[in-house]
């Protein structure tokens, strides 16, 4: 079914502006002086669409991408037509696996050597297995916490012909807040024992997002691997302010399936707990939790034709109900993330009013919501 068919069937929809992910790719880039981005696109690309996003990057000349799960590593190498590609594996992954993973060129991260001699007895014959090593400078999810751990590590790999090393990589805690101090003692840490250990640059990976934007004078950039910019939003908003200007990828639309009056004291959702206070025009949507549109948004700003308008009563599973300044037809679409008119509803400001962060609201948008592009 066609995706023009599709809309038809329940008109909400994500639309994804391609070539401002290929913008803020380029302006990363540009401003850290990166000779390499690692694209990370787990999650579905946080949930604009891993596939058709890897392309876009993979025409601009992005050929390193970074996903969490063997399952996302799998769909994106056969979701490319390019052969050239790299994919890491960031999160951590059964040993059982490693002959799935060796099979299309997956490299998973690697932080303990019993894990490493597991996932090399599951390799088969003549099977060869690249791997990014992790070193745990304070994330405290994975990776070797010693130099003596990474020197042990980093020798095994270097005489095992059926292993080789695509990569060294931390991850930063605090890279998009305002905790320098344990920003610098992960740092202090990494440089240290990756050097130490005589392990060449060329292998380095430390750049996320908060790094790239906000220390990259700090840290060596040859290598950027970030997720969020990519998307364009700032990882830490509100506290930090963007040296860049990012622009959003993602608008999320829906469009009047209903209206009616409500009359004074009638109330509209579960609970009751909107009560109308004179007659006013609202109109239902067909769109709630179960597409990604945060059961906390009750109360949110909406867009109607330029207008602000208001998200009123509890958001349910599959509708929820909003304020009109007049009677609108059905079909009129109304705006929940992105621009109308002069108006514009940021994830960030979506985020901040969920209490949450721009990550877990565009990662939960599911997959009944259809993905629309546009270059």
């Amino acid at each position: 079914m066609k995706q023009e068919e599709r809309l038809k069937l329940r008109p909400t929809w994500l639309e994804v502006d391609l070539s401002a992910i290929q913008a803020n790719a380029q302006a990363i880039m540009q401003t850290t002086g990166a000779k390499r981005l690692i694209a990370v696109v787990k999650a579905n690309a946080y949930g604009h669409g891993a596939v058709r996003v890897g392309q876009a990057l993979y025409d601009i000349g992005v050929k390193d991408f970074a996903v969490a799960t063997v399952g996302e590593g799998i769909e994106l190498r056969q979701g490319l037509v390019a052969t050239d590609i790299k994919i890491s594996l960031l999160g951590v992954q059964p040993a059982e696996y490693a002959d799935v993973m060796a099979q299309y060129h997956l490299q998973p991260a690697v932080g303990d050597l019993d894990w490493l001699k597991l996932a090399k007895s599951h390799l088969n014959p003549g099977q060869v297995l690249g791997v990014q090593l992790a070193v745990d400078t304070g994330m405290g999810r994975m990776g070797v916490e010693s130099l003596s751990e990474l020197q042990e590590l980093y020798s095994y790999i270097e005489a095992d012909a059926s292993l080789y090393l695509a990569g060294v990589f931390t991850h930063f805690a605090t890279a998009d807040d305002l905790n320098q101090n344990y920003y610098d003692s992960q740092l202090q840490k990494f440089m240290s024992w990756v050097q130490s250990a005589g392990i060449p640059e060329e292998y380095w990976h430390l750049a996320n997002s908060g790094s790239a934007l906000f220390h990259a004078q700090q840290i060596p950039t040859h290598t950027i691997r970030v997720g969020s910019v990519l998307y364009g939003y700032n990882p830490g908003a509100p506290l930090l302010t963007s040296p860049i200007a990012l622009k959003p990828a993602a608008s999320l639309y829906s469009k009047i399936g209903a209206v009616h009056q409500l009359q004074a004291g009638q109330s509209v959702s579960y609970g009751a707990t909107y009560q109308a206070e004179h007659p006013q025009w609202v109109a239902t949507l067909p769109i709630g939790y179960a597409d990604g549109y945060n059961r906390r948004l009750g109360g949110m700003n909406v867009l109607v034709n330029g207008q602000v308008e208001q998200v009123i009563g509890r958001v349910t599973m599959d509708q929820i109900i909003i304020t009109l300044h007049q009677r609108e037809p059905v079909g009129t679409p109304v705006v929940l993330l992105g621009k109308s008119g002069q108006n514009q509803i940021t994830i960030e400001a979506l985020a901040d009013y969920a209490e949450t962060i721009p990550h877990e609201l565009l990662t939960g948008f599911s997959a009944r919501v259809p993905r629309c592009y546009r270059s």
